[in-house]
């Protein structure tokens, strides 16, 4: 079992991957144990974040795609619409301008409405994480003095809480912390320990 468990975990380590971390759910069930039920909610956290990234992703790229095809058929429509009426070109291409100014302007606060969502999005995956980033420093770096172990934790954090960091950047950040702490929580059950058992 701890071979499945092995394998799995170094795919997760090295390209990350939802279909991954499901079937690394199931090994660390089949494991039992209350390392293994550590391990699974740090699992079920990074599907969670996986997903959620794919999603938005997705989404964000529809979202712009559509956009740009709809100001494009605003203005093809409007350019039509000038030649066909010859009567006043000018006042009707001025018209045409403004509809595509519209639609380009909602297009822009679909994106920003986006980037709300996603920042909540990056806000919750960090506070997870400092809970888990914290614990796992007690066990490993126990002579840290809280203020210490605040000021490392608030330091690998400290980007996804950025408003000014890239979304790419924060994603990486994220997938990368979650890496880390899914391996330390793994780490003891493929020596065949269980410290909280």
């Amino acid at each position: 079992m701890t071979s499945s468990l092995s394998s799995t975990l170094q795919r997760i380590l090295t390209t990350p991957a939802p279909d991954d971390v499901w079937q690394l759910q199931k090994d660390l069930l089949a494991l039992g144990g209350e390392a293994a039920q550590e391990a699974r909610k740090v699992a079920g956290a990074f599907h969670s974040c996986l997903r959620n990234m794919q999603s938005k992703s997705a989404s964000r790229s529809a979202s712009r795609q559509g956009a740009a095809l709809g100001s494009a058929a605003v203005v093809s429509v409007g350019l039509q619409e000038t030649f066909a009426a010859q009567q006043d070109p000018l006042r009707n291409l001025l018209a045409s301008g403004v509809t595509a100014m519209l639609e380009v302007g909602s297009a822009i606060k679909s994106a920003q409405a986006w980037e709300v969502e996603a920042s909540l999005m990056y806000y919750d995956l960090a506070w997870y994480l400092y809970g888990e980033l914290w614990d796992i420093s007690l066990a490993a770096r126990p002579e840290l003095s809280s203020d210490q172990r605040r000021a490392c934790t608030d330091l690998l954090l400290k980007p996804v809480l950025d408003p000014e960091v890239a979304d790419a950047v924060k994603s990486a950040l994220l997938v990368r912390l979650f890496q880390v702490v899914l391996a330390a929580r793994v780490w003891p059950l493929l020596n065949g320990a269980d410290p909280k058992a």
